[in-house]
Protein backbone atom coordinates (compact mmCIF):
# COMPACT_ATOMS: atom_id res chain seq x y z
CA UNK A 1 0.00 0.00 0.00
CA UNK A 2 3.01 2.29 0.50
CA UNK A 3 3.49 2.55 -3.22
CA UNK A 4 -0.04 3.88 -3.78
CA UNK A 5 -0.70 7.58 -4.30
CA UNK A 6 -2.43 9.31 -1.40
CA UNK A 7 -5.56 9.88 -3.46
CA UNK A 8 -5.78 6.18 -4.26
CA UNK A 9 -5.22 5.28 -0.61
CA UNK A 10 -8.15 7.35 0.57
CA UNK A 11 -10.23 6.32 -2.43
CA UNK A 12 -9.66 2.71 -1.44
CA UNK A 13 -10.87 3.43 2.07
CA UNK A 14 -14.01 5.05 0.78
CA UNK A 15 -14.66 2.15 -1.58
CA UNK A 16 -14.07 -0.31 1.25
CA UNK A 17 -16.59 1.57 3.35
CA UNK A 18 -19.18 1.52 0.59
CA UNK A 19 -18.58 -2.15 -0.10
CA UNK A 20 -19.08 -2.92 3.58
CA UNK A 21 -22.48 -1.31 3.35
CA UNK A 22 -23.30 -2.97 0.05
CA UNK A 23 -22.21 -6.46 1.10
CA UNK A 24 -24.56 -6.44 4.03
CA UNK A 25 -27.52 -5.96 1.70
CA UNK A 26 -26.81 -8.52 -1.03
CA UNK A 27 -29.00 -11.65 -0.87
CA UNK A 28 -27.26 -14.99 -0.65
CA UNK A 29 -28.44 -15.95 -4.12
CA UNK A 30 -28.41 -13.88 -7.26
CA UNK A 31 -31.07 -14.68 -9.88
CA UNK A 32 -30.15 -15.78 -13.36
CA UNK A 33 -30.31 -13.08 -16.02
CA UNK A 34 -32.57 -15.18 -18.21
CA UNK A 35 -36.24 -16.00 -18.20
CA UNK A 36 -37.61 -18.90 -20.17
CA UNK A 37 -34.24 -19.28 -21.94
CA UNK A 38 -34.34 -15.79 -23.46
CA UNK A 39 -32.34 -12.78 -22.36
CA UNK A 40 -34.43 -10.08 -20.74
CA UNK A 41 -34.04 -6.54 -22.09
CA UNK A 42 -33.63 -3.50 -19.85
CA UNK A 43 -37.05 -2.29 -20.93
CA UNK A 44 -38.61 -5.60 -19.92
CA UNK A 45 -36.87 -5.48 -16.55
CA UNK A 46 -38.10 -1.93 -16.03
CA UNK A 47 -41.65 -3.08 -16.74
CA UNK A 48 -41.26 -5.96 -14.30
CA UNK A 49 -40.57 -3.47 -11.48
CA UNK A 50 -44.32 -2.78 -11.53
CA UNK A 51 -45.35 -6.44 -11.59
CA UNK A 52 -47.91 -7.59 -9.01
CA UNK A 53 -45.62 -10.43 -7.95
CA UNK A 54 -43.05 -9.39 -5.34
CA UNK A 55 -40.43 -11.93 -6.36
CA UNK A 56 -40.64 -10.79 -9.98
CA UNK A 57 -40.02 -7.19 -8.90
CA UNK A 58 -37.11 -8.24 -6.68
CA UNK A 59 -35.54 -10.31 -9.47
CA UNK A 60 -35.84 -7.38 -11.88
CA UNK A 61 -34.25 -4.95 -9.41
CA UNK A 62 -31.34 -7.33 -8.76
CA UNK A 63 -30.72 -7.87 -12.45
CA UNK A 64 -30.77 -4.12 -13.13
CA UNK A 65 -28.32 -3.63 -10.30
CA UNK A 66 -25.94 -6.09 -11.97
CA UNK A 67 -26.07 -4.08 -15.20
CA UNK A 68 -24.48 -0.96 -13.68
CA UNK A 69 -24.64 1.94 -16.15
CA UNK A 70 -26.45 -0.33 -18.55
CA UNK A 71 -29.54 0.06 -16.35
CA UNK A 72 -29.75 3.80 -17.05
CA UNK A 73 -32.80 3.49 -19.38
CA UNK A 74 -34.71 2.02 -16.41
CA UNK A 75 -33.84 4.89 -14.05
CA UNK A 76 -37.35 6.34 -13.95
CA UNK A 77 -38.88 2.99 -13.01
CA UNK A 78 -36.13 2.38 -10.45
CA UNK A 79 -36.95 5.70 -8.79
CA UNK A 80 -40.58 4.61 -8.48
CA UNK A 81 -39.41 1.29 -7.02
CA UNK A 82 -37.77 3.14 -4.12
CA UNK A 83 -41.25 3.25 -2.58
CA UNK A 84 -42.02 -0.41 -3.22
CA UNK A 85 -44.01 -2.02 -0.42
CA UNK A 86 -41.32 -4.68 -0.09
CA UNK A 87 -38.15 -3.10 1.38
CA UNK A 88 -35.97 -5.68 -0.40
CA UNK A 89 -37.09 -4.40 -3.78
CA UNK A 90 -36.58 -0.80 -2.73
CA UNK A 91 -33.07 -1.51 -1.46
CA UNK A 92 -31.94 -3.20 -4.65
CA UNK A 93 -33.42 -0.33 -6.66
CA UNK A 94 -31.30 2.07 -4.60
CA UNK A 95 -28.08 0.21 -5.34
CA UNK A 96 -29.00 0.02 -9.01
CA UNK A 97 -29.53 3.78 -9.14
CA UNK A 98 -26.22 4.38 -7.38
CA UNK A 99 -24.28 3.21 -10.43
CA UNK A 100 -26.34 4.34 -13.44
CA UNK A 101 -24.70 7.76 -13.58
CA UNK A 102 -26.52 11.07 -14.07
CA UNK A 103 -30.01 9.53 -14.49
CA UNK A 104 -29.73 8.32 -10.88
CA UNK A 105 -29.82 11.89 -9.62
CA UNK A 106 -33.58 11.88 -10.12
CA UNK A 107 -33.69 9.73 -6.98
CA UNK A 108 -32.05 12.35 -4.73
CA UNK A 109 -35.27 13.92 -3.33
CA UNK A 110 -36.71 10.50 -2.48
CA UNK A 111 -33.44 9.28 -0.98
CA UNK A 112 -33.21 12.47 1.09
CA UNK A 113 -36.68 11.90 2.50
CA UNK A 114 -35.86 8.26 3.23
CA UNK A 115 -32.67 9.24 5.06
CA UNK A 116 -34.75 11.45 7.35
CA UNK A 117 -37.50 8.89 7.93
CA UNK A 118 -36.85 7.10 11.24
CA UNK A 119 -39.27 4.33 10.26
CA UNK A 120 -37.61 3.69 6.89
CA UNK A 121 -36.03 0.19 6.87
CA UNK A 122 -33.56 1.24 4.15
CA UNK A 123 -32.51 4.47 5.82
CA UNK A 124 -28.82 3.49 6.01
CA UNK A 125 -28.74 2.47 2.35
CA UNK A 126 -30.43 5.73 1.32
CA UNK A 127 -27.70 7.74 3.06
CA UNK A 128 -24.97 5.66 1.46
CA UNK A 129 -26.42 6.05 -2.02
CA UNK A 130 -26.64 9.84 -1.62
CA UNK A 131 -22.88 9.78 -1.27
CA UNK A 132 -22.36 7.47 -4.23
CA UNK A 133 -24.51 9.78 -6.34
CA UNK A 134 -22.53 12.79 -5.06
CA UNK A 135 -25.80 14.51 -4.21
CA UNK A 136 -24.78 18.12 -3.53
CA UNK A 137 -28.35 19.35 -3.13
CA UNK A 138 -28.59 21.45 0.05
CA UNK A 139 -31.43 19.33 1.44
CA UNK A 140 -29.52 16.12 0.84
CA UNK A 141 -26.46 17.51 2.62
CA UNK A 142 -28.64 18.69 5.51
CA UNK A 143 -30.20 15.23 5.80
CA UNK A 144 -26.75 13.63 5.96
CA UNK A 145 -25.63 16.13 8.61
CA UNK A 146 -28.72 15.27 10.66
CA UNK A 147 -27.93 11.57 10.23
CA UNK A 148 -24.53 12.06 11.89
CA UNK A 149 -26.45 12.68 15.12
CA UNK A 150 -28.56 9.53 14.84
CA UNK A 151 -28.61 6.89 17.56
CA UNK A 152 -27.96 4.26 14.86
CA UNK A 153 -24.20 3.69 14.46
CA UNK A 154 -24.61 2.25 10.95
CA UNK A 155 -26.47 5.38 9.86
CA UNK A 156 -23.78 7.63 11.37
CA UNK A 157 -21.13 5.64 9.51
CA UNK A 158 -23.00 5.78 6.20
CA UNK A 159 -23.61 9.52 6.57
CA UNK A 160 -19.94 10.14 7.31
CA UNK A 161 -18.79 8.25 4.23
CA UNK A 162 -21.39 10.03 2.11
CA UNK A 163 -20.32 13.49 3.28
CA UNK A 164 -16.73 12.61 2.49
CA UNK A 165 -17.68 12.20 -1.16
CA UNK A 166 -19.31 15.62 -1.61
CA UNK A 167 -16.37 18.04 -1.78
CA UNK A 168 -17.17 21.70 -1.16
CA UNK A 169 -20.87 20.94 -0.69
CA UNK A 170 -19.97 19.05 2.51
CA UNK A 171 -18.74 22.19 4.34
CA UNK A 172 -21.73 22.11 6.74
CA UNK A 173 -20.70 18.54 7.59
CA UNK A 174 -17.09 19.23 8.58
CA UNK A 175 -17.92 20.03 12.21
CA UNK A 176 -20.24 17.00 12.58
CA UNK A 177 -17.55 14.79 11.02
CA UNK A 178 -14.98 16.12 13.46
CA UNK A 179 -17.30 15.30 16.34
CA UNK A 180 -17.76 11.77 14.99
CA UNK A 181 -14.01 11.18 15.34
CA UNK A 182 -14.78 10.84 19.05
CA UNK A 183 -17.78 8.56 18.50
CA UNK A 184 -18.21 5.58 20.83
CA UNK A 185 -18.28 3.24 17.81
CA UNK A 186 -14.89 2.43 16.27
CA UNK A 187 -16.23 1.98 12.74
CA UNK A 188 -17.90 5.38 12.91
CA UNK A 189 -14.67 7.01 14.13
CA UNK A 190 -12.70 5.51 11.27
CA UNK A 191 -15.33 6.51 8.71
CA UNK A 192 -15.31 10.11 9.99
CA UNK A 193 -11.52 10.44 9.81
CA UNK A 194 -11.49 8.82 6.36
CA UNK A 195 -14.18 11.23 5.17
CA UNK A 196 -12.30 14.28 6.45
CA UNK A 197 -9.20 13.12 4.63
CA UNK A 198 -11.22 12.56 1.49
CA UNK A 199 -12.44 16.16 1.66
CA UNK A 200 -8.86 17.42 1.62
CA UNK A 201 -8.55 21.19 1.85
CA UNK A 202 -12.26 21.58 2.45
CA UNK A 203 -11.76 19.91 5.85
CA UNK A 204 -9.18 22.51 6.96
CA UNK A 205 -11.18 23.44 10.11
CA UNK A 206 -10.69 19.89 11.41
CA UNK A 207 -6.88 20.05 11.30
CA UNK A 208 -6.39 20.60 15.08
CA UNK A 209 -8.58 17.62 15.81
CA UNK A 210 -6.86 15.41 13.25
CA UNK A 211 -3.37 16.38 14.42
CA UNK A 212 -4.31 15.34 17.96
CA UNK A 213 -5.68 12.01 16.70
CA UNK A 214 -2.53 11.38 14.65
CA UNK A 215 -0.55 11.15 17.91
CA UNK A 216 -3.41 9.87 20.06
CA UNK A 217 -4.00 6.54 21.78
CA UNK A 218 -6.28 4.95 19.17
CA UNK A 219 -4.04 2.76 16.95
CA UNK A 220 -6.76 2.41 14.32
CA UNK A 221 -7.11 6.18 13.93
CA UNK A 222 -3.47 7.27 14.06
CA UNK A 223 -2.51 6.30 10.48
CA UNK A 224 -5.83 7.52 9.07
CA UNK A 225 -5.51 10.86 10.85
CA UNK A 226 -1.87 11.29 9.80
CA UNK A 227 -2.79 10.69 6.18
CA UNK A 228 -5.73 13.09 6.44
CA UNK A 229 -3.50 15.81 7.94
CA UNK A 230 -0.93 15.34 5.20
CA UNK A 231 -3.53 15.58 2.45
CA UNK A 232 -5.28 18.63 3.90
CA UNK A 233 -2.02 20.49 4.48
CA UNK A 234 -0.80 19.63 0.99
CA UNK A 235 -3.96 21.01 -0.60
CA UNK A 236 -3.96 24.12 1.57
CA UNK A 237 -0.43 24.85 0.40
CA UNK A 238 -1.75 25.16 -3.15
CA UNK A 239 -3.19 28.47 -4.37
CA UNK A 240 -6.94 28.69 -3.89
CA UNK A 241 -7.47 28.75 -7.66
CA UNK A 242 -5.59 25.47 -8.06
CA UNK A 243 -7.56 23.86 -5.26
CA UNK A 244 -10.77 24.92 -6.89
CA UNK A 245 -9.72 23.50 -10.23
CA UNK A 246 -8.52 20.24 -8.71
CA UNK A 247 -11.24 19.59 -6.14
CA UNK A 248 -14.41 21.47 -6.99
CA UNK A 249 -16.93 19.97 -9.37
CA UNK A 250 -20.11 21.54 -10.57
CA UNK A 251 -22.87 20.45 -8.19
CA UNK A 252 -25.52 18.15 -9.60
CA UNK A 253 -28.28 19.91 -7.70
CA UNK A 254 -28.29 23.01 -5.49
CA UNK A 255 -25.40 25.34 -4.68
CA UNK A 256 -21.97 25.01 -3.12
CA UNK A 257 -20.94 27.24 -0.14
CA UNK A 258 -17.99 29.67 -0.56
CA UNK A 259 -14.72 27.71 -0.61
CA UNK A 260 -12.74 30.28 1.39
CA UNK A 261 -15.04 29.62 4.34
CA UNK A 262 -13.23 26.33 4.98
CA UNK A 263 -10.35 28.26 6.49
CA UNK A 264 -12.44 29.29 9.49
CA UNK A 265 -11.47 26.93 12.37
CA UNK A 266 -13.95 24.77 14.22
CA UNK A 267 -15.28 25.65 17.61
CA UNK A 268 -13.55 23.74 20.38
CA UNK A 269 -14.30 20.05 20.06
CA UNK A 270 -13.58 17.12 22.41
CA UNK A 271 -10.59 14.96 21.49
CA UNK A 272 -10.17 11.47 22.83
CA UNK A 273 -8.51 10.49 25.14
CA UNK A 274 -7.66 14.01 26.34
CA UNK A 275 -10.63 15.39 28.35
CA UNK A 276 -9.83 19.02 27.57
CA UNK A 277 -10.94 20.50 24.24
CA UNK A 278 -8.38 21.51 21.66
CA UNK A 279 -8.38 25.28 21.31
CA UNK A 280 -7.12 27.10 18.25
CA UNK A 281 -6.66 30.74 17.40
CA UNK A 282 -8.58 31.86 14.33
CA UNK A 283 -6.45 33.11 11.43
CA UNK A 284 -6.63 36.80 10.72
CA UNK A 285 -8.40 38.41 7.79
CA UNK A 286 -10.55 35.40 6.93
CA UNK A 287 -14.27 35.55 6.14
CA UNK A 288 -16.84 34.22 8.57
CA UNK A 289 -18.29 30.82 7.68
CA UNK A 290 -21.75 30.69 6.12
CA UNK A 291 -24.73 30.38 8.44
CA UNK A 292 -25.47 26.72 9.08
CA UNK A 293 -28.91 25.37 9.88
CA UNK A 294 -29.75 21.82 10.87
CA UNK A 295 -33.13 20.16 10.95
CA UNK A 296 -34.90 18.22 13.66
CA UNK A 297 -33.22 14.95 14.61
CA UNK A 298 -35.73 12.37 15.84
CA UNK A 299 -34.11 10.17 18.48
CA UNK A 300 -36.96 7.79 19.30
CA UNK A 301 -40.73 7.35 19.24
CA UNK A 302 -43.36 4.76 19.99
CA UNK A 303 -44.19 2.43 17.11
CA UNK A 304 -47.75 2.82 15.81
CA UNK A 305 -49.80 -0.38 15.83
CA UNK A 306 -51.84 -1.87 13.03
CA UNK A 307 -55.30 -2.14 14.63
CA UNK A 308 -57.82 -4.99 14.40
CA UNK A 309 -60.32 -2.49 12.99
CA UNK A 310 -57.93 -1.66 10.15
CA UNK A 311 -57.35 -5.35 9.49
CA UNK A 312 -61.09 -5.95 9.29
CA UNK A 313 -61.40 -3.16 6.72
CA UNK A 314 -58.24 -4.21 4.82
CA UNK A 315 -56.76 -0.72 5.25
CA UNK A 316 -53.23 0.15 4.13
CA UNK A 317 -51.40 3.31 3.18
CA UNK A 318 -49.87 6.40 4.72
CA UNK A 319 -51.07 8.63 7.55
CA UNK A 320 -49.56 12.11 7.60
CA UNK A 321 -49.27 14.01 10.88
CA UNK A 322 -48.06 17.61 11.24
CA UNK A 323 -45.89 18.02 14.32
CA UNK A 324 -44.55 21.15 16.01
CA UNK A 325 -41.02 20.57 17.32
CA UNK A 326 -40.38 23.25 19.90
CA UNK A 327 -37.02 24.82 20.61
CA UNK A 328 -37.24 23.68 24.25
CA UNK A 329 -37.15 20.03 23.14
CA UNK A 330 -40.85 19.33 23.65
CA UNK A 331 -43.57 18.37 21.20
CA UNK A 332 -46.05 21.16 20.57
CA UNK A 333 -49.19 20.97 18.45
CA UNK A 334 -49.86 17.65 16.72
CA UNK A 335 -52.60 17.43 14.09
CA UNK A 336 -53.74 15.04 11.41
CA UNK A 337 -53.08 16.08 7.81
CA UNK A 338 -54.40 12.98 6.05
CA UNK A 339 -55.63 9.71 7.49
CA UNK A 340 -56.91 6.23 6.77
CA UNK A 341 -59.42 5.58 9.56
CA UNK A 342 -59.80 2.27 11.33
CA UNK A 343 -57.92 3.55 14.37
CA UNK A 344 -54.72 4.08 12.35
CA UNK A 345 -55.01 7.86 12.58
CA UNK A 346 -55.07 7.68 16.38
CA UNK A 347 -52.07 5.36 16.37
CA UNK A 348 -50.11 7.78 14.20
CA UNK A 349 -51.01 10.69 16.46
CA UNK A 350 -50.00 8.69 19.52
CA UNK A 351 -46.64 7.86 17.95
CA UNK A 352 -46.04 11.49 16.99
CA UNK A 353 -46.79 12.73 20.50
CA UNK A 354 -44.24 10.30 21.91
CA UNK A 355 -41.34 11.57 19.77
CA UNK A 356 -38.08 12.37 21.52
CA UNK A 357 -35.95 14.70 19.45
CA UNK A 358 -33.12 17.20 19.17
CA UNK A 359 -34.47 20.62 18.10
CA UNK A 360 -33.61 22.20 14.78
CA UNK A 361 -30.83 24.77 15.00
CA UNK A 362 -30.00 27.99 13.27
CA UNK A 363 -26.53 29.43 13.81
CA UNK A 364 -26.10 27.12 16.77
CA UNK A 365 -29.33 28.09 18.52
CA UNK A 366 -32.38 25.81 18.86
CA UNK A 367 -35.48 26.95 17.00
CA UNK A 368 -39.11 25.86 16.78
CA UNK A 369 -40.11 24.25 13.53
CA UNK A 370 -42.98 22.24 12.06
CA UNK A 371 -42.63 19.06 10.01
CA UNK A 372 -44.94 16.50 8.46
CA UNK A 373 -44.31 12.93 9.62
CA UNK A 374 -45.49 10.02 7.49
CA UNK A 375 -46.50 6.68 9.00
CA UNK A 376 -46.81 3.83 6.53
CA UNK A 377 -49.24 1.05 7.48
CA UNK A 378 -49.03 -2.30 5.69
CA UNK A 379 -51.99 -4.65 5.72
CA UNK A 380 -51.39 -7.60 8.02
Amino acid sequence: MRGFAHKSWFGGLIVAGWMGLVSGSVPAQTPDAKTGGDKVTVQELAAQLSDADTETRLRAALMLRKLGRGAAPAAAELVKALRDEDPRVAEQAMWALAFVGAPGLAAVPTLTAMTRDVDEPNRVTAAAVLGLLKATDAEAVAALVEATRSGDAELRRAAALALGALGAAALPGVTPLARLTGDQNGDVRQAAVTALGRLGGFAAPALPMLRALAVGSDPALRPLAAMAVERIERELAQPVQNRLAARTTKPHIGTVPPVDAVLKPLDTLPVRPTPEPVETEPPNNLPNPPAVSTGVVIVSQAKPRYTPEAAAQHLAGVVVVRVEFRADGRIGEVKLVSGLGGGLDQEALRAAQSIKFLPAQENGRPITTTMDIKYRFVRQ
